[in-house]
């Protein structure tokens, strides 16, 4: 019956049933996959102009979640282009950042998937293509990662169909999971 009452209390903690759960004063590390780059070796403007450019707009979602923090304890996001470039002493699970078209549902720009594939069972942010690499559905996607489901509020960057920034509604709901929230101190 104990057993019960602490799998019960464990599963409170997020609202993604089987989510990792990222303690948000250590670094959450994205790695780009292979896939992440497909394209960039025939974009016009070169391959590094084109990692670089998806590379803002994954860290321009990302920091969506933290700006409204103060700079001195504000959570950090870290892209690396590999797992050989992780440190060793990795407090969170690591979120791999991938393009497989037709991966995610019929319909979707991108998705949110863990332990979907059984090539992979850590935490996934998906793209359908590259040019759907935007800022809005980095945030969105980060924002399932970190425990929020999809929510009817067309303001919010949780809703069905992301299109909008991090508003301080999702904020707030981030920060009712993450607990140290209150330790790292909004502006």
């Amino acid at each position: 019956m104990r057993s019960l009452f602490i799998a019960i209390a464990f599963a409170g903690i997020c609202s993604c049933a089987g989510a990792p759960y990222f303690d948000l004063r250590h670094p959450v590390y994205m790695v780009t996959e292979q896939s992440f780059w497909s394209g960039c070796e025939k974009d016009p403007a070169g391959s590094r102009v084109c990692r670089a450019s998806r590379l803002k707009k994954v860290g321009d979602g990302a920091n969506q979640w933290f700006k409204s923090f103060n700079k001195a304890t504000r959570p950090k996001v870290v892209v690396v282009s590999s797992q050989e470039k992780l440190p060793s002493n990795l407090v969170n699970e690591v979120i791999h950042l991938s393009i497989k078209t037709g991966f995610c549902s019929k319909g979707s720009a991108a998705c949110y998937a863990y332990g979907w594939d059984s090539s992979f069972s850590g935490p996934e942010i998906v793209f359908e293509s590259p040019p759907l690499i935007r800022p809005d559905l980095v945030a969105h996607e980060l924002g399932h990662a970190l425990g929020l489901d999809h929510i009817p509020d067309a303001d919010s960057v949780m809703f069905f169909q992301p299109s909008n920034a991090v508003m301080p509604s999702d904020i707030k709901a981030m920060c009712k999971l993450h607990k140290e929230c209150r330790l790292l101190k909004l502006k």
